[in-house]
């Protein structure tokens, strides 16, 4: 659970720099990187699927839309 909170974070702190201002490319890549593990977290481990993995990550945001709101604010839990 400790590296699902840490990935969030890193996420969220992209989702909100990305609202602020354009991501540089180096950005982008680690970025991308994170949420790509996200939705691997959220997948199936059998049959590894990554649109399943966002649809239950999204899934996972509502049922935690609290936890959300602090991680997106950038909160230490």
């Amino acid at each position: 659970m400790i590296e699902l909170l840490r990935l969030l974070s890193l996420y969220y702190a992209c989702d909100n720099t990305a609202a602020q201002r354009m991501l540089t490319a180096d950005e982008i890549a680690s970025c991308t990187g994170h949420y790509a593990a996200i939705k691997s977290h959220f997948a199936d481990t059998d049959t590894p699927d990554r649109m399943a993995g966002y649809k239950r990550f999204k899934i996972w945001e509502t049922e935690n839309a609290e936890l959300v709101v602090q991680l997106r604010k950038g909160r230490r839990l």
